[in-house]
C-alpha cells in the first residue's frame, strides 16, 4: 500500500464546513491527511463538536483525516491532546509526528498584530467567548531538545529567512511588534538547528514559496490547498 496522500491548507478561521466542502466537492479527494496550518478557529465560539458530528460521516466516506496545528486565532487549551475526535486532530506543539508517512514536527503560534482590538473584545460586558488568548504566542524550547531531522517541519508563523519581511502595522503596538520578532527569530534558530527538506507555515493570507539552502518552504493563502510531493 503506498502512502496516503498529503494536503496543506492555509488559514480557515472557523470555517470548518467549508474546508470539508472544497475538499470532498471542489478537489474530490480521497484517501488523504489534510493538515491545517493554523488558525482552524477553535475557541470563539462552542461549536465545532456539533459541526464535527455533522461532518464525520463525510469525512469518513472520502477517507480523510483532518489535522490543524495551533494558530494565533485558536484557544490554545485545544491543543492539549484531550479535545481530539476520531477524524479530527488538534496537534501539540513540539511533537514530532508521522503524518501521511512523512515525519512532521509541530511548531504552533504566533503573535497578532490586531492584539488591542482583541483585548478590548475580551473585555466587553457580556461577550461570552474570549477572541484573544495569552496562550497565542510560540512556544519556544531549548535547541538541544529539536530534533536532529525531520521530513516536514509546520509551523503557524515563519522564520524570519522566510517571505514576507516582517513589517510593523500601524494598529500594533511596539510591545507586540517586540513578540512578533521574536518569535520568527526563534523560528530562525529551529531553520538552523534542525535538517529538514520541507516546511509549511500558513499566518499571512499569501502564497509564499522557495527556498532556502536545501529546504523548499511554501506559506498558503487562507482556505488555499496545496498536495504535498516528496522531491517535487
Amino acid at each position: 500500500m503506498g502512502k496516503r496522500n498529503l494536503i496543506f491548507v492555509g488559514d480557515i478561521h472557523g470555517e470548518f464546513r467549508t474546508l470539508v466542502w472544497n475538499a470532498t466537492e471542489r478537489y474530490k479527494l480521497e484517501n488523504a491527511d489534510i493538515v491545517v496550518l493554523g488558525d482552524f478557529g477553535v475557541g470563539f465560539d462552542g461549536t465545532i463538536p456539533g459541526t464535527y458530528a455533522h461532518l464525520e460521516k463525510k469525512l469518513k466516506k472520502h477517507d480523510l483525516h483532518i489535522w490543524t496545528l495551533r494558530g494565533n486565532h485558536d484557544d490554545p487549551e485545544w491543543f492539549d491532546g484531550s479535545h481530539d475526535f476520531e477524524l479530527l486532530t488538534f496537534l501539540q506543539d513540539h511533537r514530532e509526528i508521522n503524518i501521511a508517512g512523512r515525519s512532521c514536527y509541530v511548531i504552533g503560534g504566533a503573535a497578532s498584530t490586531d492584539v488591542e482590538w482583541r483585548l478590548k473584545r475580551n473585555n466587553e460586558a457580556g461577550h461570552k467567548y474570549p477572541v484573544w488568548w495569552e496562550g497565542e504566542y510560540i512556544a519556544e524550547i531549548p535547541a538541544k531538545d529539536l530534533p536532529g531531522r525531520v521530513d516536514i517541519i509546520l509551523s503557524h508563523d515563519a522564520p524570519l529567512a522566510f517571505e514576507p519581511v516582517t513589517t510593523r502595522f500601524p494598529e500594533t503596538p511596539e510591545w507586540q511588534y517586540e513578540k512578533i520578532v521574536k518569535g520568527r527569530e526563534y523560528l530562525s534558530q529551529v531553520l538552523q538547528e534542525t535538517t529538514t527538506d520541507y516546511w509549511y507555515y500558513g499566518h499571512y493570507h499569501k502564497h509564499y514559496s522557495g527556498s532556502w539552502g536545501n529546504i523548499l518552504y511554501k506559506g498558503l493563502g487562507i482556505q488555499e490547498f496545496y498536495q504535498h510531493y516528496d522531491n517535487a
